[in-house]
């Protein structure tokens, strides 16, 4: 096997100021690290003007910090940039990327390969670097717009542009792949899925309660998320029954409106809201519900669906783009977006059906998703279009 040195580059990133974003894009880099590669990251961290001020800004001054990360060498550019899901403001982040890259180059090394996650906009920095350093680079898509079939205008010129200077681009789902045919621009495209850290999403240390049986839902609170449909289904199917309750994580807009929602449904004294929670709390949410549910209306995959199955809890989702490569009846119950009454169904069944084998689901999860399985699968495809 060859030496490989790759370096990610993820369009959004874990930071103390986001700790639960991007945690995917690192999974994968660990992934690659157990595969023999060696990995580093080079990230901007681009905070909102939201938490604008004097002291932040002393703090966040488009300085460049370097450290080791989870065994990586990782450098951060920290700045602004409230326009991101702009082209302009994309455009900008992909020439301040620029910076970062040299950086790394002259501490580290000029890598083999730039691992871009996302067109926008780690794959424009990524065409921008190989204008200027010769570095190859592969994209990893996972914008929901581009599964949706909804990127247009410059952001689509831009994203088919990237995607004709990459060596491949990975899709993380069967129907992605189709979305990103009909785009153009990309010469090959692979499916290769996300990645769970099958050492820490694991069984729970101790047998799961069945009183009261607890419904899990976790994900960024948008509309796009599904959960209204949620607790209405739920409210329809077990309304004042104490014996059954539903567990929502994440932060977000709507919050407020899903707790009001709860309340008007007659079910909030049953529903428990619990914020945005790090990966620590939402395991051990899932070591002790029953079984997990993900009622959105658009996903690319559904990372979270595979850290419940590796947990050995069954899954409710939806035929949504991603969850359909996941889920089949051995697993859990796939249903259409938007149905609040096969929704009601689905949670009934699961409710009173017969137990699921939470060793089997673990297993499946596993052997599909586990760093052992999908980074062999990264490295073979960069060292191929590599010797190409």
């Amino acid at each position: 096997m060859r030496d490989l040195h790759v370096l990610m580059l993820p369009s959004f990133y874990q930071s103390r100021h986001r700790p639960y974003i991007g945690t995917f894009f690192r999974d994968w880099a660990q992934a690659l690290r157990r595969a023999g590669v060696r990995v580093g990251v080079a990230c901007l961290e681009d905070r909102g003007l939201r938490g604008l001020s004097l002291g932040a800004l002393r703090e966040t001054h488009f300085q460049l910090t370097s450290g080791v990360e989870c065994g990586m060498p990782t450098l951060r550019l920290e700045g602004w940039n409230p326009l991101t899901q702009w082209t302009a403001g994309g455009l900008v982040w992909a020439r301040l990327a620029q910076r970062a890259i040299r950086e790394y180059i002259r501490r580290y090394g000029r890598p083999d390969l730039v691992a871009a996650q996302s067109a926008t906009w780690a794959g424009q920095a990524a065409w921008c670097a190989r204008r200027r350093w010769g570095v190859p680079y592969v994209i990893t898509e996972v914008n929901t717009r581009m599964g949706t079939g909804s990127v247009r205008g410059w952001q689509a010129a831009v994203s088919r542009r990237a995607f004709a200077g990459a060596e491949a681009v990975v899709a993380i789902s069967e129907n992605l792949r189709t979305q990103l045919a009909r785009l153009g621009g990309a010469r090959l495209i692979e499916v290769i899925p996300c990645t769970v850290d099958e050492s820490f999403w694991t069984l729970p240390p101790a047998p799961r309660a069945n009183l009261p049986y607890t419904f899990y839902a976790q994900a960024h609170l948008t509309p796009r998320k599904g959960f209204d449909v949620l607790i209405r289904a739920f409210a329809r199917r077990f309304r004042g029954d104490a014996t059954v309750r539903l567990v929502i994580g994440g932060g977000g807009d709507i919050r407020g409106d899903l707790e009001a929602l709860a309340h008007t449904a007659g079910v909030r004294s049953q529903v428990s809201f619990l914020g945005a929670i790090p990966r620590e709390a939402v395991r051990d949410v899932m070591w002790t519900a029953n079984g997990f549910v993900l009622p959105s209306y658009a996903e690319n995959f559904g990372v979270v669906l595979i850290e419940a199955l590796a947990t050995g809890l069954p899954v409710i989702s939806t035929r949504c783009g991603g969850p359909e490569d996941i889920i089949d009846d051995t697993v859990g119950i796939l249903l259409q977006p938007g149905d609040e009454q096969s929704l009601a169904d689905a949670l009934s069944a699961m409710r009173a059906g017969p137990a699921y084998d939470a060793e089997a689901i673990r297993a499946q999860a596993v052997g599909r998703y586990g760093y052992a399985t999908v980074g062999p699968r990264l490295r073979d495809l960069y060292c191929r279009v590599l010797d190409a």
